[in-house]
């Protein structure tokens, strides 16, 4: 997508039209999680991304301006340079005489020209870039210009790794990722559990001069906070029962490279003191020892959590919130992609095939239907999953909805019984499968009813097994049993 031209700035700021008395802006910051029935702006600016919830009604503002409502800390974007208008069933763009110009979809609009846009519609004023997600929006059949933007597959090379990106607010995302990685800024990634954070982690260490150095990755969910200055610091010989020698830590074996701290929104709060010191400090001093040493590491962080909401609520500490979301990136779930959806489920599918010597599978029509009608509560995650699935169990050249599991078809078509099995359940555990006598087994519907509770938790703490289990009351490690036997999730 071209990039639009520099030219000499234009402060004329026209005549606009008041806002309406009941607009209601709302400016989310990036660790507030969009739900997917609002619509929302993915804001990238040079250093950090956000998320700008939209009005259902009103008007908004663009541009260098104080009264604007999206501020452009830009010289080459005008005082008022654009202006967005809202009502139930559209969003349409004018540009306000802007001398620069205002961008949409890699083609600049006209002086005072009105363009309607669509979900997946990206737009450029000075060097702020706006992604558009509206949720249920299509174009209507026969509009001209008016179709959001498609994109050819882009592969990112990772090391060794490779990621696709079909989804414009993706491509863009990564492109931030790009420009981040050339400065020492702590990075904080926001998103939902499997939508690739980890992937974007990656991202910034090997776009930037510290590659040839470790990325280290620290669970920060996984570590009991008696082990967490013994891992991250390290320790000393004698040290602690169990101390058998000396052991360098996380943060120090990282020297000249980059450290990842996934899930730090786990961190309890002791811990995220230490990890505070540690980072404004840059020393540590190994557990047993009295020397300091110099860790020298960049640092990204990535939470499914809201962590300006826990700072406020005193569940995080707000000192090294600040710290850590120097900048911040969030990653959109999967079902807010759905050309990525199509997209992904080949290229998981073609790798899955290779992997195992078989020979190619295609996914039908109906089967691509029903994944784009699915939640993808694992996102990314649970789409690789599925594919590995059907590559390992469809006999067939073809996948159809009848060889995805009951959670994947439900609301593209229903059981012949009537009703859909509850996520997660095998066909033996469905309402049809009856005693001799005519009657369901017990342990069936408690198993149906257990597995919907399962689910019921994971979707409201976007996907964190920790708190879902504490939602119903089961211990961690039951959960984690249960969401393999029942097929919900991978741990």
């Amino acid at each position: 997508m071209p990039r639009p031209p520099r030219e000499e700035q234009n402060d004329r700021a026209p005549q606009t039209e008041p806002m309406t008395s009941d607009t209601t802006i709302s400016s989310v910051p990036s660790g507030a999680m969009a739900t997917a029935t609002r619509s929302y702006f993915l804001v990238i600016r040079s250093e950090t991304s956000s998320i700008f919830l939209l009005p259902e009604v009103g008007q908004l503002l663009a541009g260098r301006s104080p009264e604007a409502d999206l501020r452009v800390d830009d010289p080459s974007a005008s005082r008022l340079h654009a202006r967005f208008v809202i009502d139930r069933g559209s969003l349409r763009l004018r540009d306000l005489g802007s001398r620069n110009r205002t961008w949409v979809n890699g083609q600049p609009l006209a002086t005072d020209e009105e363009r309607r846009l669509y979900s997946g519609d990206v737009v450029i004023i000075g060097s702020m870039t706006l992604v558009l997600h509206r949720a249920g929006d299509r174009p209507a059949a026969g509009v001209s210009n008016a179709a959001p933007v498609e994109i050819a597959p882009v592969l990112v090379q990772l090391g060794n790794h490779v990621t696709l990106l079909s989804d414009p607010a993706m491509v863009r995302v990564y492109e931030l990722l790009r420009r981040l990685s050339r400065s020492t800024l702590p990075v904080l990634i926001i998103g939902e559990t499997g939508t690739g954070k980890e992937n974007a982690a990656q991202a910034v260490h090997h776009f930037s001069t510290r590659k040839s150095a470790p990325l280290v990755a620290i669970n920060c969910a996984a570590i009991p906070e008696n082990l967490f200055e013994s891992e991250l610091f390290g320790h000393v010989r004698g040290a602690f029962s169990g101390a058998l020698s000396d052991k360098v830590g996380r943060l120090e074996s990282a020297s000249g490279g980059t450290v990842f701290l996934d899930e730090i929104g786990e961190l309890p709060l002791p811990s995220q003191a230490k990890l505070l010191r540690a980072l404004e400090t840059g020393l540590v001093c190994p557990v047993g020892s009295v020397r300091e040493h110099n860790i020298d590491c960049r640092i990204v962080a990535a939470t499914n959590r809201d962590l300006e909401a826990e700072a406020q609520a005193g569940r995080f500490r707000q000192d090294l919130y600040f710290r850590l979301a120097a900048a911040m990136v969030v990653l959109p779930p999967l079902r807010e992609r759905p050309v990525e959806i199509v997209q992904l489920a080949g290229h998981f599918l073609v790798q899955a095939c290779r992997k195992l010597g078989r020979g190619p599978l295609r996914l039908s029509d109906a089967t691509l239907r029903a994944l784009q009608q699915h939640p993808f509560p694992g996102n990314v995650r649970e789409l690789r999953n599925l594919m590995d699935y059907c590559a390992a169990t469809v006999a067939e050249d073809e996948v159809r909805t009848e060889h995805l599991p009951p959670r994947f078809v439900q609301g593209v078509r229903s059981m012949s019984s009537g009703s859909s099995p509850p996520s997660g359940l095998s066909p033996a555990q469905s309402p049809s499968a009856a005693t001799p006598g005519g009657f369901r087994r017990i342990a069936d519907e408690v198993q149906e009813l257990e597995a919907r509770r399962m689910r019921e938790a994971l979707d409201s703490t976007a996907g964190n097994q920790r708190r879902a289990a504490e939602r119903i009351g089961m211990p961690l490690r039951t959960f984690v049993t249960k969401l393999k036997q029942y097929g919900l999730r991978e741990k």
